[in-house]
């Protein structure tokens, strides 16, 4: 009968410490995103169980249109084993389908990406300006070039209870395109989430 309680004393102890750290995670996550993103309970919780947020948000008036995205994701690891791997820039033609080339110029800060996509209007070559990402800290960067020429954002890489946070920030406005603000608001949120989901899976190993 002694064994019995003590394996259910034990078990029990286990069980209110995984609750206890749980509620810790959610805690940090949320001091994290109460400057940053708006989020509810159900979102931090989806985070907490290593899925990806996305939300895109396209308006337009006259002759302008305005274009924002929010992006995150929490990673099972450390942010020094992830970021190994996310720092590999020009390799992201071989882990992400619709990427079908990526370079980067580390003088002019330059990463090229070619985008191929069914969700696409058409493919697309996107240019950005950015560092790259080899360790944590905030990343600025903007789009030179395109249809988005003026983009500008953040990236946040931060480790929170050995766990590595990605999250990213976007905004652009300017004159309107000819692509319709629902078409915007599919392939950006859904491309940056596969995207996401993709580069989180390969950085596992």
């Amino acid at each position: 009968m002694k064994y019995f309680v003590y394996f259910f004393v034990l078990y029990a102890g286990l069980g209110f410490n995984a609750v206890m750290a749980k509620n810790s995670n959610i805690k940090n996550l949320e001091s994290f995103f109460q400057e940053n993103w708006k989020l509810n309970k159900n979102s931090i919780e989806h985070l907490t169980q290593g899925n990806i947020l996305s939300e895109a948000d396209v308006n337009s008036e006259a002759d302008w249109q305005e274009f924002s995205l929010k992006a995150a994701g929490w990673h099972n690891k450390k942010c020094s084993l992830v970021l190994r791997k996310l720092s590999m820039l020009e390799n992201y033609q071989e882990w992400i389908s619709f990427i079908k080339s990526s370079t980067y110029q580390e003088k002019n800060r330059l990463f090229t990406l070619k985008a191929d996509h069914t969700l696409l209007p058409y493919p697309m070559l996107v240019h950005i300006i950015m560092d790259r990402p080899n360790k944590e800290g905030v990343y600025d960067f903007a789009f030179p070039t395109g249809i988005f020429a003026g983009l500008k954002g953040r990236y946040h890489i931060r480790q929170i209870k050995n766990r590595c946070l990605i999250y990213t920030d976007s905004y652009w406005k300017g004159k309107k395109t000819n692509i319709p603000n629902l078409v915007i608001e599919l392939f950006s949120e859904t491309l940056s989430k596969r995207g996401a989901e993709l580069l989180m899976r390969k950085t596992q190993f």
